[in-house]
């Protein structure tokens, strides 16, 4: 099963749930919740597998947030926001360990705010128990249950094919099949990394460059702009994105593994397979308190909105605070092996002779005056309907280059023809450094 979370936004406000629905014995209404009483409770995020890296766990404060979809959603004339610079409100500064059954430490430092790498690369050992233990700058304690891996599996294939939805669209399937390695692996959750080529349709070898701005300067801005070749690439990008939905199946037979479960549907005119596409998809076994969380999770995502009525007392993770109080805390420490696999296609390996997805910006040519009235200017404005003039723009990296404005284009024409960053830098979607894993 899936249970999409559709973005970071939307696990915020869903975590503002489960915070509310563990600390409670009654219904209760949201609303009456005080943001004070939210912003006591400590969200918990933790896997530990068997592979020798440097794990993370991750901790944060539940914070109110309303206006989230708004705050998610891309507009060309406003700088983008780093959603979790932004809104998370990070633990910082805590003491995070993980114990294993033989009383070894593992110690995590904080490598950025609210995340806690091992100080050492380390995996999880089949056999040994191993128990999270986290102390905040304010000296509460908080202990996680000893969590075993279960059993192991491996991804033994990955594959796409041309499939419809259940909702009748049209698009590719990424399947995998898998099979048990180590004990009888029976709950499996999967997690995915997926990186894609990103061409910026209005790329230019020339851009702007914007110095010695001074937009209150009377009794006219000062400044001096400039069209330059580009100093960096910006036409052909990668963008990596991790999946943010939950996927969840369950094997009920023994002795046999998974055949072609679905992990990712892709519509066809999603325009991330449009040039080259790569997923590498995560299979992790877990025990059945990991799956039955995850389960609770599927039930409350169900209810349509995130300030509804819920029956509390459902879900509980395996995390408590040492002094005993109820509702301080909510989160999974997970311990589980792992299995990876990756795989790369085409667009016209499935569609040869059909158009490539739309670009998701409609990239229309654009012009404004160059220039605008002081900032610092008095008297009468006299109002005008123009857009926003091209250095105020450059100044917010808001638009790039196209060409000069021979065709005196635009309501309010400009000497020069622009478009959203979107459609002619592709960094504003992913990095211009070509993945170690990616093959042509």
């Amino acid at each position: 099963m899936k249970v999409s979370l559709k973005n970071s936004t939307i696990y915020i406000a869903f975590v503002f749930v489960l915070a509310c629905v563990i600390s409670c014995i009654d219904e209760i209404d949201l609303d009456t919740v005080s943001s004070s009483e939210l912003k006591e409770i400590l969200v918990v995020e933790g896997t530990l597998t068997n592979e020798v890296k440097n794990h993370q766990i991750r901790l944060s404060r539940i914070d109110s947030l309303f206006d989230l979809e708004l705050d998610s959603i891309y507009s060309p004339f406003i700088p983008v926001r780093d959603i979790d610079r932004d809104f998370v409100n990070h633990e910082e500064n805590a003491q995070v360990t993980v114990v294993d059954a033989s009383g070894v430490e593992y110690v995590f430092n904080e490598s950025s705010p609210g995340i806690y790498e091992s100080v050492v690369q380390f995996g999880a050992q089949n056999g040994n128990s191993y128990q999270l233990e986290i102390t905040t700058a304010d000296g509460s304690g908080f202990s996680s249950k000893p969590m075993t891996i279960n059993a192991t599996s491996e991804v033994k294939n990955i594959y796409a094919e041309k499939t419809i939805s259940d909702t009748g669209v049209e698009g590719i399937g990424i399947f995998i099949d898998n099979e048990s390695v180590v004990g009888n692996a029976q709950n499996f959750r999967y997690n995915y990394n997926e990186t894609y080529k990103v061409i910026a349709p209005n790329w230019s070898p020339y851009e702007f460059k914007l110095t010695e701005y001074d937009p209150c300067a009377l009794p006219v801005p000062t400044y001096n702009l400039e069209i330059v070749e580009r100093q960096e690439e910006q036409q052909t990008c990668y963008a990596t994105v991790t999946s943010n939905t939950i996927i969840q199946t369950q094997l009920n037979t023994s002795g046999h593994g998974l055949e072609k479960f679905m992990v990712r549907f892709i519509s066809k005119e999603n325009f991330i397979i449009s040039h080259r596409y790569s997923i590498e998809i995560s299979q992790l076994v877990s025990g059945s308190e990991s799956y039955g969380f995850y389960e609770q999770l599927n039930s409350f995502s169900q209810t349509g909105t995130v300030f509804s009525r819920v029956q509390p007392g459902l879900l509980e993770g395996n995390i408590t605070s040492n002094d005993g109080v109820q509702g301080s805390v909510i989160g999974l420490f997970d311990v589980a092996s792992v299995s990876k696999k990756r795989m790369f296609f085409n667009y016209t390996d499935f569609y040869p002779n059909e158009p490539l997805p739309d670009f998701p910006q409609n990239c229309g040519l654009h012009s404004s005056p160059e220039s605008h009235r002081s900032y610092c200017a008095t008297g009468m404005d006299g109002g005008s309907s123009c857009p926003q003039s091209i250095i105020e723009m450059v100044n917010m990296d808001l638009i790039s280059y196209v060409s000069d404005n021979s065709l005196n284009i635009g309501t309010c024409p400009g000497p020069y023809i622009y478009v959203e960053s979107i459609c002619g830098d592709c960094t504003t979607m992913g990095s211009n450094v070509v993945p170690e894993f990616w093959i042509e």
